[in-house]
């Protein structure tokens, strides 16, 4: 309840200080913006991934995870995990990629074609769903703590017939640096895995060495603590960062030579009711 509170809070505060897409001047920012808050097109990948959401949504089923997430905060031995029961029910509902989320994650990698993704995160493999279908020529790679997760998540891949999408089991300590070495290149991160500052701003720093020079960084649930904006706030002032654009959403920090001086945008949809989001 308390998370809840606060990421209202911070979300009204958001809205008072962002801007809309007529507000803005940079043609590329623009262009990404509209792509993402104002398309309407609709697409077959969103009907069947929300699909396998629904029968997920309708499950009785219960995995043992092992979470080594924020939710193990605060252990004695945070590297060892917190072993849940989780449903399946309370994985498309509560932790995976929203259907809203899921269709911005589509929309962004739609307009910037990157061909290599890497996430960190699998969770039952909605995210990386929207990912792959969105640009199918594109070489993905997932990461995912938990082998139960992983193993829904591959099924659901086999499910959709997924071919571009992989999945690498085992913590983000051990999985991350095989992902790097085999894509070699990365072009989009998506890191939605942990939601604790100082691993978040790991992730990034351990990525940034094979980030081409267009690649973009999305990050998920910056919102959700002080301590996680204050993260945010050392990505945006990082020197190979010359552009982020704030959906609240996700948060995107891109590495892009071609904008000389720091950029950075909070942007809404002219038509979003902020008390409407929760």
């Amino acid at each position: 309840m308390v998370a809840y509170w606060y990421r209202f809070r911070q979300l009204l505060g958001f809205y008072r200080r962002a801007v809309t897409k007529y507000q803005i001047h940079s043609p590329f920012v623009f262009g990404l913006v509209n792509e993402v808050l104002h398309d309407d097109r609709w697409y077959y990948a969103f009907r069947d991934i929300e699909q396998l959401r629904r029968q997920m949504l309708q499950s009785g089923i219960e995995l043992e995870v092992r979470d080594f997430g924020a939710g193990a905060a605060g252990v004695e031995n945070v590297e060892a995990g917190v072993l849940r029961k989780v449903s399946l029910k309370s994985l498309a509902g509560n932790v995976a990629s929203s259907p809203v989320q899921g269709r911005m994650l589509f929309r962004i990698a739609n307009f910037l074609g990157p061909k290599t993704m890497l996430e960190l995160g699998t969770s039952a493999g909605i995210g990386a769903l929207y990912l792959a279908s969105a640009v199918r020529s594109a070489k993905v790679i997932t990461l995912e703590a938990s082998p139960e997760c992983a193993r829904v998540a591959r099924t659901h891949f086999d499910l959709l017939g997924l071919k571009n999408v992989e999945i690498m089991t085992g913590t983000f300590k051990e999985t991350l640096p095989g992902a790097l070495a085999q894509l070699q290149h990365l072009d989009f991160v998506f890191i939605d895995g942990n939601h604790r500052p100082e691993p978040t701003l790991k992730y990034f720093e351990t990525c940034l060495p094979c980030a081409t020079e267009k690649a973009v960084f999305v990050f998920d649930d910056v919102y959700w603590s002080a301590g996680m904006e204050k993260a945010w706030r050392q990505i945006q002032n990082h020197p190979r960062v010359t552009l982020t654009i704030d959906f609240f959403d996700l948060s995107l920090a891109f590495i892009n030579p071609d904008f000389r001086e720091k950029q950075h945008f909070r942007v809404v949809s002219s038509a979003l009711k902020p008390w409407k989001v929760f």
